[in-house]
């Protein structure tokens, strides 16, 4: 039983050193964002209630802009 523990110990500490570790957010600069968006002239449907839309385009995105957030954490 302790063969077996020892094992399975063995075996998650190598696959936690051998896992790909992710990327970090990129940051987003206006006029390079792929969003999409429907053609010019083309119409935009509008719905009422839930419904499954499947060529859904993004009209508005707001404001693309990354702020660093800064907190003072510590000890009072």
């Amino acid at each position: 039983m302790w063969v077996q523990i020892a094992i399975a110990i063995v075996l998650q500490v190598l696959a936690y050193v051998l896992s790909p570790k992710p990327e970090g957010p990129k940051n987003a600069v206006a006029g390079k964002l792929d969003i999409p968006h429907p053609p010019m002239g083309e119409e935009i449907p509008v719905i009422f209630g839930k419904v499954w839309v499947k060529e859904a385009g993004v009209i508005y995105y707001g404001n693309p802009q990354t702020k660093k957030i800064e907190s003072k954490g510590g000890k009072k």
